[in-house]
């Protein structure tokens, strides 16, 4: 029979029993717990104590397995606890919950690991009457302060509670008392490591367990573990003995298979002529440890012969102690007032299964549920006290998170948008990621995005739908019938159709708005806009109440820049192409080839120096002056006047559909728009612009300074019947020529048109300034500006440019200003607007409907208002939020072409 035997709880073998629980002998309870590096996990091989080493067995380590050992005729019974706090038994966990995602970050996962190691331990605690924690290293882990001092905690607050009730309801556990446990156990430290001291430096070993004898008991009276009252400790520790002792047996950690198989081989490999002595010698050092293969009392003998040092030793003197006093650690004031007890194995053994069942079985069935509330606080709660780790990082989050959300509910407008509300969040999510750390900040990161997305969506919401600049609607949420119950709460600054009258107007959010309402409004305020004479544009008329908006099979954009781009065009049929001698349009080719004099008309009779600075006195004069501006020369038919266009039978309108979108190139025949988007009014004589000061005040607001100027285009026109041209024109001026300039009309033929013209823009703040190129703006001073205006007429203007006032802002083409000639010719415009989409990939290009260009009259000042929005049949047209005078041109263009000449009758009467 073996000295001694062992079994794991609760599987005890029939022999077995009748041993440990024969003549109800008593046994000093001692649990062995802590931390162990070998796959055994067996603790006890230090205490050389074990008949065979550990290693040698098949047996696996197991979390949460109680082995019991106890010798034949000995008084102590050994629990040997398998924790969580075993290495390999932490490895095991850690690839199984790696596996199954249980624990997804180490926090949680050593959360577990401390929570099932204290729920042992504190198990350890009501059953022993000593307890030997065990460190493989020679190093206190400072750790286990925070386990002891939460476990005083849960045995004070809620074991105290429900334990004496439930012991009360059950047959065993009297012998308990009102401690409900033995006694305050004794706590020893067993440590594996020596640092290196050599077994016979024994000085050196006493020296180094004093040391950490008073670190320890420091540490743990500093904590309130321990007491001066040993009652109210969570242990005690002895007073006058050692609780301290480190192994200084280097070979108890050394595996004796390999140890043994080595010998083996040198005992095989031994040299001829080697002794029996020396034989007996490498036989006694093969055996796997002291005693193997003798019988057991030779076992025993050997190990108290050949063990001075020895925690076995300690230990039984700790035994006897308590065998003959018990244990009272107290301070001298509460001495005897400690409760220890020995019972007799059979009672202790039932109040062992039962406190079992109690602090391990029931915790580890999730679905158990306690009647007594006491104890069902202390399951709920236990994780919560053991676990300082994810309680000081959800302490922490939830710090975070309450700045957080204050930081978020600052200062919040009374509506405002996604993107605002974003910025709140990042902002509200960078003040809590300075506070939170650990495994809880991904759960309180989406309990404050819900946080702060549900304060937006409850009521504070906007409601961001865009306008046709792109601003979002600044109100609530909330369901509009019709746009024009949305509202950005932008403000731009735009002058009326004539230019006089500057104004606010909203934002927009239909083309009828951008269009049309704001300058039928302005023009109220206007004291010219509604009196000038105008040009009127086609729109929709309907015959009846019964009509709607035409609706378009393909509402493919691309499609309709196709048959835009195609050789036939929907207004073919109804606007057929003028010929060269009904829309002479100018172009860079049309270059004066005649050295004759030239006829130089002034734009009136009052001042003809001012308003024709330029008067050509000489050939030599002329030509230069011809070469230098790149003067055009238009050939002009007097009388033959053709009639094609009236004899042509065009198409009526619908009077049931009308046009969603604005006339463009694309669009159906026989549609038109229900408004007009463009507007052309006369704003008076000639006289009104003199080229010296530019565009007064008054009469243009809200130019940039030097950018109030029109530029001067000089056209040669000329006419198969001068004579009688010139004849009618100075019979209509009243005007009487010496006789050589009256030789010299009659020899001439070319006359020199001066026309006035300006390309101006206009930016959402109210700035206006005309371009004197395509990528140049005018700069004029105090004066005559030089520059001429072929290179506004010639080229393609771009519809966006940016601002002078900042570079930030986007201006756009808004108007035209025209300064026709007093002669007996009409300037005709025939605008035309290309606006690009997608890179420039797609197109639509913009008119104003009327079936043939527009016919001005005579020294008058004509202004030309553009859309302010372009809208095609799929909606409108996003003007850019940056534009630079290097790629204006890719955004739109009003082409070249707007401009021409066409001869007026010779009875028509002059202004």
């Amino acid at each position: 029979m073996n000295p001694v035997n062992s079994f794991v709880y609760p599987d005890i073998p029939d022999d077995l029993k009748k041993i440990i629980f024969r003549d109800d002998k008593q046994r000093m309870v001692v649990g062995v717990i802590g931390k162990s590096s070998t796959p055994d996990c067996n603790k006890l091989v230090g205490f050389n104590l074990l008949t065979i080493h550990p290693a040698l067995t098949d047996s696996k380590c197991c979390e949460g397995r109680i082995k019991f050992y106890f010798e034949n005729e000995g008084n102590i019974l050994f629990l040997h606890f398998e924790t969580t706090f075993d290495q390999y038994v932490m490895g095991d966990l850690l690839m199984k919950a790696a596996q199954s995602g249980s624990d997804y970050n180490f926090v949680s996962f050593n959360s577990r690991i401390r929570t099932r190691f204290a729920r042992m331990l504190l198990f350890a605690i009501q059953v022993c009457h000593m307890i030997v924690l065990v460190e493989p290293t020679s190093v206190f882990d400072s750790s286990y302060l925070s386990i002891f001092k939460s476990l005083k905690i849960i045995r004070e607050k809620y074991v105290l509670k429900f334990l004496p009730k439930l012991l009360k309801n059950s047959s065993v556990g009297n012998y308990m008392g009102k401690e409900v446990r033995l006694c305050s156990p004794r706590f020893l430290f067993f440590f594996e490591g020596t640092n290196d001291i050599k077994p016979e430096d024994v000085e050196k070993l006493d020296a180094l367990e004093n040391s950490i004898e008073n670190e320890i008991f420091r540490m743990l009276r500093n904590e309130f573990i321990i007491t001066n009252n040993s009652a109210m400790s969570l242990f005690s520790i002895p007073r006058s003995k050692k609780f301290v002792f480190f192994n200084s047996d280097s070979g108890a950690k050394t595996d004796p298979l390999n140890e043994s198989i080595d010998l083996l081989t040198q005992y095989l490999d031994k040299p001829s002529g080697q002794t029996e002595a020396d034989d007996e010698e490498l036989m006694s050092r093969l055996r796997p440890y002291d005693g193997y293969g003798m019988s057991a009392w030779s076992v025993g003998v050997s190990k108290n012969n050949n063990h001075k040092r020895s925690i076995l030793k300690l230990l039984k003197e700790h035994v006897a102690e308590a065998f003959e006093h018990g244990f009272d650690d107290s301070m001298s004031k509460y001495r005897g007032r400690s409760h220890f007890v020995i019972p007799d194995i059979n009672t202790w053994f039932e109040g062992f299964k039962l406190l079992h069942k109690i602090f391990i079985e029931n915790p580890d069935n999730s679905s158990y549920e306690p009647d007594d509330a006491d104890y069902r606080a202390y399951l709920e709660n236990f994780h919560k006290i053991i676990d300082i780790d994810e309680r000081f990082f959800f302490e922490t989050c939830e710090h975070g998170l309450e700045l957080a959300m204050v930081s978020y509910k600052e200062m919040l407008p009374h509506h405002y948008s996604s993107t605002f509300h974003e910025k709140k969040y990042q902002q509200s999510h960078e003040l809590f990621m300075e506070y939170a750390r650990g495994p809880e900040v991904e759960r309180h990161e989406r309990k404050l995005r819900d946080y702060c997305d549900s304060i937006w969506l409850n009521g504070k919401q906007q409601c961001e739908y865009p306008s046709l600049r792109g601003n979002p609607c600044a109100l609530g949420k909330h369901k509009a019938n019709d746009p024009t119950e949305h509202s950005s709460e932008v403000v731009f600054v735009s002058a009326c159709n004539c230019g006089r009258t500057q104004g606010h107007r909203e934002d927009p959010y239909t083309i009828r708005q951008a269009n049309y309402e704001f300058y039928q409004i302005i023009a109220k305020i206007c004291s010219n806009c509604n009196v000038l004479e105008r040009i009127k544009f086609p729109i929709f008329e309907p015959s009846s109440n019964d009509f709607r908006a035409a609706e378009f099979v393909n509402k493919n954009f691309s499609n309709l820049m196709s048959f835009e781009n195609s050789n036939k065009t929907p207004d073919t049929c109804t606007h057929p192409p003028l010929t060269n001698d009904q829309s002479p349009h100018l172009s860079g080719s049309q270059k004066s080839q005649d050295g004759a004099s030239n006829l130089t008309f002034s734009l009136d009779d009052k001042d003809e120096e001012e308003n024709s600075p330029k008067t050509y006195t000489s050939e030599t004069e002329q030509e230069d002056a011809l070469q230098q501006e790149s003067i055009n020369e238009i050939v002009i038919k007097v009388g033959e006047h053709t009639t094609e266009m009236e004899k042509t039978i065009l198409r009526q309108p619908s009077t049931t559909e009308y046009l969603p979108g604005m006339l463009h190139a694309a669009s159906p025949a026989g549609l038109l728009p229900q408004f007009p988007s463009w507007s052309l009014v006369c704003l008076g004589p000639s006289s009104i612009y003199t080229h010296n000061s530019g565009m007064p005040e008054h009469i243009q607001s809200g130019f940039l300074s030097g950018t109030n100027f029109l530029l001067p285009w000089d056209v040669s026109v000329r006419l198969e019947h001068a004579q009688s041209w010139a004849a009618s024109y100075e019979k209509i001026r009243n005007r009487k020529k010496n006789p050589s300039q009256a030789k010299s009309i009659e020899t001439s033929n070319n006359f020199t048109l001066k026309i006035f013209i300006g390309i101006e823009y206009e930016c959402l703040r109210g700035h206006r300034f005309i371009m004197s190129g395509p990528d140049s703006v005018l700069r004029g001073g105090s004066g005559i500006v030089r520059d001429s205006g072929s290179k506004v007429v010639f080229n393609d203007m771009p519809i966006y440019f940016p601002c002078p006032c900042r570079s930030s802002n986007v201006a756009q083409l808004m108007r035209i200003h025209i300064v026709t000639p007093k002669a007996p010719v009409n300037v005709i415009l025939e605008p035309k607007v290309k606006i690009f989409q997608n890179h420039m990939q797609n197109s639509l290009t913009f008119t104003t409907g009327l079936p043939e260009p527009i016919k001005l009259s005579q020294s008058a000042y004509w202004i030309l208002r553009l859309p302010f929005i372009y809208e095609g049949e799929n909606g409108p047209l996003m003007p850019p939020t940056e534009v630079s005078p290097t790629n204006s041109a890719i955004h739109g263009v009003l082409l070249a072409g707007v401009y021409g000449i066409r001869e007026s009758e010779i009875n028509e009467d002059l202004p």
